[in-house]
């Protein structure tokens, strides 16, 4: 009975060990798992930017007040919305690198357990912001580690590189050694440190972005380097074994499409699956037609996405003209459709159906335009230099470099004596250029005049369009009716208004509050203020109409940005930055990491002993 007993005991014993082991091991699992999603931060709200003045850098805040004087060779602000500023002193010639320490928006020095901490530049497809918007590295005796913007260790500092991966933000390029890889934000190994070159794809899509890029990686052996490819979840999809690997980026889903090369041979690969021998010189692919144009033996045909040969490889010469191919062997020229048969009437070179209608758009031999219906009869009387579908049955035509508007019963809508006619996607508008008068005119779907403005540029915006010059401005809804200041900037308490050839700003209820004396304003910005120019210099004033600073300022911009008592100015490297220098110059911006300025000192420094 007793061992009975004992033995239950020992039976439960284990049972719970066991259910210990496995959860523990489940947790482990989740919790690694997790560390491999990760999420790019959006920042919504601007509330810092950097200070230029006089070829140094600072800090200011949204209402404009200073934070941070320029004093600094150059400042990173790598999320604006936080108080988190990497300010750049000079360059210390012994270590080789820019002094640089971490500010808080009270000026006080903070991440100081952490050495040489910077911001993580990158390139993104996404946001003008050229920095990691949640991470940081730092340095400890000469290696690289991560940390948050809270201080909280990522890495321990292990590598000897780090940066960031262009065009696929969240993950980091890592160095150990002469080895790289893969990590991303959260300090998860992507791509292990075995390789001898890692780049992100550059794969896009609308709806998931970069997220599901993958890698291509390289190892160096006797023969040379090989290449590979790892997906965006980590898993090895191609060994290193190609001479190159090139994703066709254009097929978006989920099945990968490589351009895989082995000796110098190319094949068309999807996923891990070749879908054809490793036989030709070059593939390219062709967005419209979903089809690859290959050569073999320096002759062309073509292939479908399953690999599938479409026009064998005997001819010199291969494009595409819409549906059309056109097939050129022994200087003689074929034109075949996409199912690789021959065409007889080969006067047509291009074939082009429009999007949402039963028209064509056909180009001849001698590159002349023309609208077919249907059935392939034409439908207009006169040939073209260039034609371009608008829906509704309207077409851009172009002719002897005028421009202008026909049907397809050849009656012209709009006259064709323009410079330049231009469909404004999102708004049922047509922009025409007359560059006799450098006259911008804006016309509605009827095709009747609602704007035109001098030495004009026009911009869409995401429920309105604007049309300025140097000296006025006018909005429009996206059918055409024009709109008052009021109506576009619902927030604001004052808005941009004219009267005879001045202007100044009149509240919602129409009523002046800033006199109609300046000769150009802005309406006020996001941040609260707007700008006025008088004399041709610009100032600014707050939301209220008060003067926040009297013109003094001599701007390019047309349309200038002020926060507070600055205007914005862009850096070489494109990010935003404000100055109050009175004449505007260009922003020099160069140094923007400890790597690119590493760089600039030893080219500096071999130029010097050269």
């Amino acid at each position: 009975m007793e061992k009975r007993k004992i033995f239950k005991i020992a039976i439960i014993i284990l049972i719970i060990v066991a259910i210990i082991a496995v959860a523990t091991i489940l947790t482990f699992y989740f919790i690694k798992k997790s560390k491999f999603k990760y999420e790019i931060e959006q920042v919504e709200e601007y509330n810092y930017s950097i200070f230029y003045r006089d070829n140094k850098y600072g800090v200011i805040n949204k209402e404009g007040e200073i934070i941070i004087e320029p004093t600094y060779t150059n400042v990173q602000i790598p999320n604006p919305s936080k108080p988190l500023f990497i300010c750049m002193g000079e360059y210390n010639q012994e270590l080789g690198e820019y002094e640089n320490k971490v500010l808080n928006a009270n000026k006080e020095q903070i991440l100081t357990t952490y050495d040489r901490v910077s911001a993580i530049s990158v390139e993104s497809t996404d946001t003008n912001i050229p920095y990691e918007k949640s991470v940081l590295k730092y340095k400890k005796d000469g290696k690289y580690g991560l940390i948050d913007f809270e201080g909280n260790e990522i890495t321990e500092p292990i590598y000897d590189e780090i940066i960031g991966l262009d065009y696929k933000e969240g993950t980091l390029q890592v160095k150990q050694g002469e080895k790289y890889g893969v990590i991303n934000i959260k300090g998860a190994v992507m791509v292990k440190v075995e390789y001898d070159s890692v780049s992100a794809d550059n794969y896009y899509d609308p709806q998931t972005k970069s997220t599901k890029a993958g890698f291509i990686v390289s190892q160096k052996t006797e023969e040379g380097y090989r290449y590979g490819y790892i997906d965006y979840k980590g898993k090895k999809i191609l060994k290193p074994e190609y001479t190159k690997i090139e994703r066709v980026n254009e097929i978006q889903g989920e099945d990968i499409y490589f351009i895989a090369y082995k000796n110098g041979q190319a094949g068309l690969m999807k996923n891990n699956k070749c879908l054809t021998n490793y036989d030709y010189e070059n593939i390219e692919y062709n967005l419209s037609n979903n089809l690859f144009i290959v050569q073999r033996n320096s002759k062309k045909g073509i292939i479908n996405i399953n690999g599938d040969i479409i026009v064998n490889t005997e001819y010199d010469e291969l494009s595409f003209g819409g549906e059309y191919i056109n097939a050129v062997k022994d200087n003689e020229l074929k034109i075949l459709d996409v199912n690789g048969n021959e065409i007889q009437d080969n006067n047509i070179v291009s074939l082009t159906k429009v999007k949402d209608d039963d028209y064509y758009i056909a180009v001849d031999k001698d590159n002349l335009y023309t609208v077919l219906d249907k059935n392939k009869n034409n439908l207009l009387s006169d040939n073209y230099d260039y034609i371009e579908y608008l829906g509704d049955s309207h077409f851009i035509v172009s002719k002897e470099r005028k421009s202008g508007i026909i049907d397809v019963n050849n009656n012209i809508l709009l006259d064709i004596k323009y410079s330049s006619v231009i469909s404004l996607h999102d708004a049922d508008l047509i922009q025409a250029y007359n560059s006799e008068t450098d006259e911008t005119i804006l016309f509605n779907k009827n095709l009747n005049e609602v704007a035109k403005m001098v030495s004009a540029e026009v911009e869409v915006k995401d429920t309105f369009v604007i049309i300025y010059s140097e000296n006025d401005f006018k909005y429009y809804d996206f059918n055409g009716n024009e709109l008052k200041g009021k109506d576009v900037y619902k927030n604001n308490n004052i808005f941009a208004y004219k009267q005879g050839e001045k202007w100044g700003f009149v509240n919602k209820e129409g009523n002046i509050v800033v006199d109609c004396i300046y000769d150009m304003v802005t309406e006020v910005n996001e941040y609260g203020y707007a700008g006025i120019k008088k004399d041709g210099k610009w100032g600014s004033i707050n939301s209220n109409g008060q003067i926040v600073q009297e013109p003094i300022y001599e701007l390019d911009d047309i349309q200038p940005t002020f926060i507070g008592k600055f205007y914005r100015v862009e850096s070489w490297t494109g990010e935003s930055c404000y100055s109050d220098n009175q004449i505007q110059e260009e922003v020099n911006n160069e140094v923007t990491t400890q790597e690119d300025s590493n760089e600039e000192q030893e080219e500096v420094e071999q130029s010097t002993q050269e």
